[in-house]
C-alpha cells in the first residue's frame, strides 16, 4: 500500500523536489533572510500543529492510547523540532 501511495504522489513530490526555494536552500544559494523567514514561519506553524494535536488528543471521544499519541507528538513537535529552529537562531 505505501508503494502505491508514492506512486499515485510521484507528479507532486517531483514538483516540489524542483521548487526553487528548496533547489536554492539545498545548494546553498537561498539568502539568508528567505531561509530566515522560512524558519520563522516554520516555528509558528510548529507551535499551532502541536496545540492542534494535544487538542485532538483531549477530545473525549479519542482513544486513550491514542490521546497519549497525539500529546507525545506534540510534544516531540514542540521540543524536538523547535529545538532545531532554536539553533539556527543561536547562530
Amino acid at each position: 500500500m505505501a508503494q502505491a501511495l508514492w506512486d499515485e504522489a510521484s507528479s507532486l513530490i517531483s514538483v516540489t523536489e524542483n521548487h526553487p526555494f528548496l533547489v536554492a536552500m539545498v545548494d546553498g544559494t537561498l539568502p539568508v533572510e528567505n531561509f530566515r523567514y522560512y524558519v520563522i514561519q516554520d516555528a509558528l506553524y510548529l507551535k499551532d500543529f502541536a496545540d492542534c494535536l494535544r487538542r485532538l488528543g483531549d477530545n473525549a471521544n479519542v482513544d486513550p492510547k491514542e490521546s497519549k499519541r497525539l500529546h507525545d507528538l506534540a510534544k516531540g513537535a514542540e521540543e524536538d523540532e523547535m529545538a532545531l529552529h532554536r539553533g539556527f537562531f543561536d547562530k
